[in-house]
């Protein structure tokens, strides 16, 4: 059977196959016009260098050519974009700087809102002051009885002051009557001193041992101490003082006569007691100095302590 005679597929077939060198085709293939390439065609014989490389690894089929794409259109993308357009620092890798940059200044702080311009400051600690209930103001003004009839205050009138805080108040009772004849005596004591007083009516002398009052106590505090008293009562001007002191120091002698005219106050007016109590002058002083012991150089000094 001549060549030309062959149908079509058979010569299609043996021309692959010589073509190919060493492609085989199935009986399948064949009739279908596909032709396999076979294992040891495909794979060409390694050569002494390609032995020594290491094995290339397989990627997966199909991805070269998406990442080809894209990189593409990347390209195409910057080169349409101009360089006016293109910011400062796009597409430019970032260069570090021979000198260090300078800290930035703060931000200047935020100016108030208009919702918060009015709202006022909050204190800390302020829910913590105590709450002061302050006493109501009166009125001071003036009264109508002394207003200027122009609109202004007319001058008040002055108060006197009164007698001095230093000296005690009197007593507010009517002084007793008191007979031309009559003599109140006491005792009054203080420390080591004794002062025996007689009360009769006068014009307020006081004879001390046959001296007077000033005299006898030249200082001013110990003066005053003496008439307090009388100045309590009210008696002042209407009583003398007679009375024999010895024992004691100055001091302790004006205590001594204080406390005997105190006394003899209350024979004359027993209404008086209460006042004179309160104001400690009835109270006998019990202070006194306190005795020497044996062994000691005064009542609680000791000798020097020596070891040796």
């Amino acid at each position: 059977m001549a060549e030309s005679e062959r149908p079509e597929e058979e010569r299609q077939g043996t021309e692959g196959s010589l073509g190919d060198q060493g492609t085989q085709a199935s009986p399948e293939a064949e009739a279908e016009g596909v032709v396999e390439p076979s294992p040891e065609a495909a794979s060409p014989e390694p050569s002494a260098a390609d032995a020594d490389a290491p094995p290339e690894t397989p990627g997966p089929a199909g991805d070269d050519a998406p990442a080809q794409a894209l990189t593409a259109a990347l390209e195409e993308a910057a080169e349409e974009v101009p360089a006016s357009d293109a910011g400062p620092g796009e597409g430019l890798a970032p260069q570090p700087s021979a000198e260090p940059r300078a800290p930035e200044p703060p931000a200047p702080p935020e100016a108030p809102t208009a919702a918060g311009a009015g709202s006022e400051d909050v204190v800390p600690g302020a829910h913590l002051e105590p709450d002061l209930v302050l006493e109501e103001r009166r009125d001071e003004s003036p009264p109508a009885a002394y207003a200027d009839p122009e609109g202004g205050v007319a001058a008040q009138p002055v108060e006197d002051p009164g007698p001095p805080t230093d000296q005690p108040a009197p007593i507010a009772s009517t002084p007793m009557d008191l007979a031309a004849d009559a003599r109140y005596r006491a005792t009054g004591k203080r420390k080591s001193s004794v002062a025996r007083v007689i009360l009769r009516p006068g014009s307020g002398a006081y004879t001390i041992n046959g001296r007077p009052l000033e005299m006898f106590f030249p200082r001013p505090t110990l003066q005053k101490r003496v008439q307090q008293p009388l100045e309590t009562a009210g008696y002042e001007s209407r009583m003398d003082v007679v009375a024999r002191i010895h024992g004691g120091g100055v001091s302790s002698q004006a205590g001594a006569l204080r406390h005997g005219v105190a006394r003899a106050l209350v024979v004359a007016d027993p209404n008086l007691r209460q006042e004179l109590k309160r104001r400690g002058f009835l109270t006998r002083d019990a202070r006194v100095k306190e005795r020497k012991k044996a062994g000691l150089k005064k009542a609680r000094k000791r000798p020097q302590f020596s070891k040796r």
